[in-house]
């Protein structure tokens, strides 16, 4: 019995191996954890040609979402949404506009994001403008230029 097997890694091991790479590993490893999870594949040339194919199709999904995140980002970098809310004589906010109100906002414009991906350090407390960051993912990120308005 071979004290060694090559195989080619469909994903990433953490500690081990990087996707699209050939090692060799321990037959038992790969055997018995690497093939059940299917984050392997033994180094034969047809398994080499799938590999090749699923990567090229993970590479196309990538762009994809990628060219939808920047065409995303461009809608929300041109818009300005302006919020209105209670405030005091000095310009404080009674309460404040966290992501949940500015994700409100920018679904009335078209917009529709999960308000995780609104990078607010903390909420705003203070009339005025602000730039916030969101994260589309895809390493896309847009800045929102938000307006807080007084009531009244």
């Amino acid at each position: 019995m071979a004290n060694s097997m090559k195989v080619v890694f469909r994903e990433d091991v953490r500690g081990i191996a990087q996707a699209g790479e050939i090692k060799n590993v321990a037959p038992g490893y790969a055997r018995n954890y690497l093939f059940p999870r299917k984050l392997a594949l033994p180094a034969t040339p047809s398994a080499l040609r799938q590999w090749e194919a699923e990567r090229q199709g993970m590479l196309a999904r990538a762009e994809r979402l990628r060219t939808d995140a920047q065409s995303q980002a461009q809608r929300i970098e041109a818009l300005s949404l302006t919020i209105t809310a209670k405030a005091g004589p000095e310009g404080h906010l009674f309460g404040s506009v966290g992501r949940s109100e500015l994700a409100d906002a920018l679904a009335k414009e078209g917009v529709t994001l999960d308000k995780r991906a609104i990078e607010l350090a903390e909420a705003i407390k203070q009339v005025g403008n602000a730039v916030v960051p969101v994260r589309l993912g895809a390493g896309v990120q847009a800045q929102l230029k938000v307006t807080v308005v007084a009531e009244g």
